[in-house]
């Protein structure tokens, strides 16, 4: 790859260069920034030097090697690129800078007078070329012979070219100088132009011509720095189209270059960076040399150098990340000093405190008695920029300055009303890490420090963690409400009694004992009497799903209760609204994404796993149940961590990946959740894993205990907790068939007429325990509820029995069209297990019906064109929004065609229409 924006100075170097072999010899100085590009432009000339009949002697200085006398001579002998005719002359000059055999070492003056004599003799045989990179790192005894041959070059074939970063010149710089042969030749920084140019050696024309703006904004036109930004833009781990977006990528290779930028440049160089990173916006020339306790020009060379290196602008980093980079360099040890530094110099500058606080926060504990009064004088301040940054989505900067305020500040009430806070915030970050503030809230709460609103934020975090009795010790230390309690207590106070009734019903039992016991008069206790049902009420409970769906509205991430929005997900999933269920989780998701509020993410995804396995998306759940157990640590969920288990459990039986149930049964579950509604949640999983692996008593005795406690705490709803029906399941298996249709029966009477998943799921397993005469209508029924239902794996079951009835009869060819659809089905939720059974079973058809066999039987010819396409379509299983969309009609338009096609076969149901299906209607189904 060639120089850019160098040919200038390799036409000046060339033109010395012949002036020098003519006997008009040359010093030449290249100052530049660091990785400026001055060893590149060396390495480039000295290609030409080469190649015009020049002996080439080239060395590099490093601080290293300072010590090393003659070190850099050394380098001149040892890798010198010379005629054959001028190697007896460097064995020569060999010898001179190496000590005798036996002796002791020649004198040093003496030593450099006589190699610079030989290296003046040397070219005298023809031009003799000597580069030194980084010359102001070569050692004294070098810089001596350098001195003296510059001195007596004015009329020799020699060409002196030394390079050196931007800190103040040599001695031997300065005299050379003085002299009318000698140059020096500052490189620039790249322009956008150049910065362009450099981009298209390795990147499409196009791209580099965008990016161009943006790289140098970003590196300052540092050659370095711009090939960084190529390497990370070309990275294998890097998004394929990074290589070609508008703005330039930043990555390892960037971070890598300002790092050994920084330390090329010297200890002081990366002592300064350090505290521009930490000073932020105050850092100005002259605290920085307080700060680092340097003169006042130190700290100017220094910034001069990080301006060249195209790392700064007016002493402050052009690009956050070079920021970053340099903070993420230090030790912990090493920011917390240099916060404490820059914190007691802004103090004592008169910087108002809460612009000093972030830096106190930053270095940790300071003892000093000027910290202590700012602390106390920012805590109000760092309470304002709490809420700020909660504003923003900065919870993690939030829990930092809580931390900080109920630390400093010395109000007892103040201090528990900020602890609160904080344990609020950090609940929705980790709920783990906010279980360190429980002790100190409950002696708040004893002391009647702490609102009703931040008790029930207690309670419930208490109870979440699996620690019941504390739960119960705090409501009972709450009392009654005061007189004008605030609606948003009121409104606190009943949320929370509603989600301790349908989630830990055994805390709730408690406490309204205890406030009976407390409360002869009848006045109203901690949670306030119940006015209306705590459980869901199911699909004919409109005020209820459109008060859910309001509180859904107006949730906000961080300021509404959790509890809140789980309870009104739930709402909608009892009464069947999975759609909108869906709609909710995906909409809250993606905002406490936006704010990395991990709590409320498990959550959402674990509910948007339950609403999935209700419309027999079984991968899908699996997935957001698997999300969910990582979006939160065993010990963050605490005892809910029973309900993605149980998901997780369900989705993965009903695939047939027992394997995989079995390792998430095989997780440590804390015991006090078998005493939760999340128990029952896992029990009811591990039922169905127990009887999809044949263990049906296993079965028997989780659907048991679950129906037990159910009753026992008042949670019996089969649109929430079908323990029926699964308990029905189980004494099928072991032939209790009689037991099993009375326990159908008394579900079915419970979920009334409006349910349509949860009934026709109920008439299916009814449909079982009863005589094949009656299982027929009962089927047809059912596959109409679950295809209004939306789920399509309990639709698949539902036809896999349909079509064993029509073989058991002997239409086979409706058998097997059943089986088609229900193969389709199971494949679509990726129900494996399934698909393979029904693939296993399937027996081809005695015969194919012709599309003029499939009119004319059972009177189909009476049908219009459009009646038989729909009808062709519905004995297939299909259901109305995929007969409407694969037809291009609404919805609406199928419904009528299907009450007109029962009307004119009369039939009743789906499950009656003639099997067969015309060639046209078959290309599109």
């Amino acid at each position: 790859m060639g120089l850019v924006e160098r040919d200038a100075v390799i036409s000046e170097l060339r033109a010395a260069l012949d002036d020098s072999a003519n006997g008009r010899g040359k010093v030449a100085v290249i100052r530049g920034g660091i990785a400026s590009g001055k060893t590149a432009l060396l390495r480039a000339f000295e290609e030409h030097a080469v190649a015009s009949g020049a002996t080439l002697l080239r060395a590099s200085g490093a601080p290293s090697e300072q010590s090393l006398c003659f070190g850099v001579i050394e380098q001149f002998l040892s890798g010198a690129t010379n005629p054959p005719e001028a190697t007896a002359m460097l064995t020569r000059l060999a010898g001179l800078a190496t000590p005798r055999v036996g002796g002791e070492a020649q004198s040093g003056t003496r030593a450099a007078h006589d190699l610079c004599v030989g290296l003046l003799e040397l070219s005298r045989q023809g031009p003799l070329v000597i580069t030194v990179d980084d010359h102001q790192f070569a050692d004294r005894a070098s810089m001596q012979v350098l001195t003296y041959l510059q001195h007596r070059i004015g009329t020799a074939r020699v060409m002196l070219l030394l390079s050196q970063g931007t800190e103040p010149p040599s001695e031997l710089v300065t005299e050379a100088l003085r002299q009318p042969y000698s140059r020096q030749i500052t490189l620039s920084p790249l322009s956008p132009e150049g910065v362009g140019q450099l981009l298209a050696q390795r990147l499409d024309s196009a791209v580099a011509l965008q990016q161009a703006p943006g790289s140098y904004a970003l590196t300052g036109g540092n050659p370095l720095l711009t090939h960084a930004l190529i390497d990370d833009s070309l990275a294998p781990d890097q998004e394929p189209s990074a290589a070609t977006a508008a703005e330039p990528a930043t990555g390892q290779s960037f971070t890598r270059a300002v790092l050994a930028i920084l330390r090329r440049g010297g200890p002081q160089l990366l002592r300064t960076a350090r505290a521009l990173a930490v000073l932020g916006e105050f850092a100005a020339p002259a605290l920085l040399a307080r700060f680092l306790d340097v003169r006042p020009s130190v700290v100017g060379g220094a910034l001069e150098a990080l301006e060249l290196a195209g790392l700064t602008t007016d002493a402050q980093f052009r690009y956050h990340g070079t920021r970053t980079a340099v903070l993420d360099d230090l030790t912990p040890e090493e920011r917390s000093a240099l916060n404490r530094r820059a914190a007691e110099l802004l103090h004592h500058d008169g910087v108002a405190p809460s612009d000093v606080v972030g830096y106190l926060l930053a270095a940790g504990e300071a003892d000093e008695p000027w910290a202590a009064r700012v602390l106390h004088a920012a805590a109000d301040q760092a309470l304002a920029h709490a809420e700020q940054a909660l504003a923003l989505g900065k919870a993690a900067e939030a829990v930092q300055y809580l931390e900080f305020a109920s630390r400093s500040c010395g109000d007892e009430h103040k201090r528990a009303m900020l602890t609160a806070r904080l344990a609020w915030v950090q609940w929705t970050i980790s709920p783990a890490a906010a279980t360190r503030h429980h002790g100190p809230l409950q002696t708040a709460l004893e002391k009647e420090l702490l609102s009703g609103r931040e008790v029930m934020r207690l309670v419930r975090s208490l109870a979440w963690h699996g620690r019941p009795k504390e739960a119960v010790r705090a409501l009972e230390c709450l009392g009654a409400p005061p007189e004008g309690d605030g609606s948003r207590d009121q409104a606190e106070r009943k949320m929370t009694r509603q989600w301790l009734a349908r989630w830990f019903p055994q805390i709730f039992a408690q406490v309204e004992r205890h406030a009976a016991m407390a409360e002869p008069t009848g006045s109203p206790g901690p949670l306030r009497r119940p006015q209306t049902a705590v459980l869901p009420r199911g699909t004919g409970n409109a005020p209820a799903v459109d008060g859910a769906e309001q509180v859904l509205q107006r949730a906000r991430v961080r300021e509404t209760p959790l509890a809140s929005v789980i309870s009104a997900l739930h709402e909608l999933l009892a009464a069947e609204r999975f759609e909108r269920a869906m709609y909710w989780c995906n909409e809250l998701l993606q905002k406490a994404e936006d704010q990395h509020a991990a709590a409320w993410c498990g959550v959402l995804l674990d509910n948007r796993a339950a609403v999935s396995l209700r419309l027999g998306d079984l991968a899908d759940a699996e997935r957001d149940a698997c999300g969910a157990l990582t979006a939160l640590s065993a010990r963050s969920w605490g005892v809910a961590i029973g309900s993605p288990l149980s998901h997780a459990v369900h989705a993965a039986t009903m695939r047939g990946h027992f394997d995989r149930a079995a390792e998430f049964l095989n997780q440590m579950i804390p015991q006090p959740m078998m005493d939760t509604r999340y128990g029952l949640q896992y029990r009811t999983a591990r039922g169905h894993f127990h009887l999809a692996t044949d263990r049906p008593h296993a079965a028997l005795e989780d659907f048991e205990a679950v129906g037990d406690l159910v009753v026992k705490w008042k949670l019996d709803h089969p649109m929430t907790l079908p323990w029926r029906g699964d308990l029905a399941q189980a004494l099928v298996r072991v032939g209790q068939t009689d037991r099993a249709r009375e326990l159908i029966k008394d579900q079915l009477r419970l979920i009334g007429p409006d349910s349509t998943r949860m009934r026709g799921i109920s008439l299916g397993i009814l449909a079982s325990v009863s005589d094949l005469k009656q299982r027929l209508p009962l089927l047809g029924e059912v596959v109409d509820l679950l295809q209004a239902g939306g789920d399509r794996y309990q639709l698949a079951q539902a036809f896999v029995e349909l079509g064993q009835v029509w073989q058991i009869l002997g239409k086979l060819d409706r058998a097997q069209l059943i089986r088609r659809r229900a193969l389709q089905l199971a494949k679509s939720c990726h129900a494996e297990q399934l698909s393979h059974q029904l693939l296993a079973t399937r027996e081809p058809l005695n015969s194919e019906p012709t599309p003029s066999q499939w009119e004319d039987a059972e009177g189909m010819a009476v049908l219009s064109e459009a009646e038989r396409r729909v009808a062709a379509l519905a004995a297939l299983g299909r259901t109305n929004r995929e007969i409407g969309r694969k037809l291009h009609i609404t919805v609406s338009t199928v419904e009528q065609h299907l009450t007109r096609v029962y009307r004119k076969l009369n039939i009743k149901r789906r499950a009656d229409l003639p099997v067969g299906l015309p060639a046209d209607i078959a290309d599109i189904a």
